[in-house]
């Protein structure tokens, strides 16, 4: 299901790290992640279908942000897509995304995307515009395709986001690995990192969180992936958090890979 919203608002304060501001053209994603933290907006938007089944386009998304850019001096980075991803596949018909980028390129405003979708080459013109005051995250969870499958089958295959890194990486675009959320039994972030480091400039890790009613869809997963249900209790554990921050460390020094943090909720 598809609704057309208009926002009163689009560039918020934000409290992540590293990022000032965030920016969401989209509520909702259908990209289904069993694991998705963002449901909670669910609360705020009336629907009562399962989270993954609709999406809420702000159609009013560039119109509003260029109101706030002339008003607002935006000192800090923007985060384009913190709780959707903006290059999910309705934005090929809205191009909603690609319009605010234009924005903020045309204001000079420092930005980063975080995606699990390769659409976001479509905007390679933009990205290449906007030089050093850019960074492009793409999120894996996984090298495992048949694993991706069953817990983000909206999203794009592994194969095309590996690829998406290399080809901004070589274009000169500062790229980064988002290994999140670490899935117990599943994520390998050695792996991951020995992968993505020739065409990435930074990784970042991100535990599970399991406070935003995502635990039954991960039980689906986990059970049609014929894992055992020790993953609950892995991911818990602070033992299996400071064993993975360990390989990721020690991986990351071993490529000679900037890793920012492993961060926890």
């Amino acid at each position: 299901m598809i609704r057309e919203i208009k926002a009163r608002t689009i560039l918020q304060k934000s409290r992540l790290p590293k990022s000032q501001y965030c920016l969401n053209p989209y509520v909702g994603c259908t990209h289904r992640c069993s694991y998705c933290y963002a449901r909670f907006m669910r609360r705020f938007t009336g629907h009562s279908g399962p989270w993954g089944s609709f999406v809420d386009a702000k159609i009013n998304a560039s119109e509003i942000l260029e109101q706030q850019l002339k008003r607002t001096h935006v000192k800090g980075k923007v985060l384009i897509g913190s709780v959707c991803d903006a290059y999910q596949p309705v934005e090929k018909h809205y191009e909603l995304t690609r319009m605010c980028i234009q924005l903020l390129v045309k204001y000079n405003v420092e930005f980063s995307v975080l995606t699990k979708s390769s659409l976001i080459l479509r905007d390679l013109d933009l990205l290449l515009q906007a030089g050093p005051k850019v960074s492009v995250g793409v999120s894996l969870t996984t090298l495992d395709e048949s694993c991706r499958l069953e817990f983000e089958p909206g999203a794009s295959p592994v194969h095309d986001r590996l690829k998406t890194l290399e080809t901004l990486y070589s274009r000169g675009i500062h790229t980064y690995a988002f290994i999140g959320p670490i899935l117990p039994l599943i994520t390998d972030p050695q792996a991951i990192v020995e992968t993505v480091a020739p065409f990435v400039d930074e990784v970042w890790g991100e535990f599970l969180n399991l406070r935003c009613g995502n635990r039954e869809d991960l039980t689906h997963s986990y059970t049609a992936c014929h894992l055992p249900d020790t993953w609950l209790a892995l991911a818990r554990s602070e033992h299996f958090r400071n064993e993975t921050d360990y390989r990721l460390e020690s991986t990351c020094q071993k490529t000679n890979t900037t890793l920012i943090g492993s961060f926890k909720h």
